[in-house]
């Protein structure tokens, strides 16, 4: 992959606040952001790869 590529950047830069999103949206709610912050750290390494993986088997 190259890094300089400005698709990839751009998902980056949409994809890190969507990381932090929800657990801002439950702290700002007052509850504990513990499962949130588990959830989101869990998945969204997953989505990120599963979006580079398709990104990817497009180009070819």
């Amino acid at each position: 992959m190259d890094l300089s590529d400005l698709q990839f950047w751009a998902l980056l830069a949409a994809a890190i606040p969507g990381l932090f999103l929800p657990v801002i949206i439950v702290w700002w709610k007052g509850r504990p952001i513990g499962p949130i912050a588990c959830l989101s750290l869990v998945f969204w390494p997953g989505a990120l790869i599963l979006a580079l993986k398709l990104r990817r088997a497009r180009d070819l």
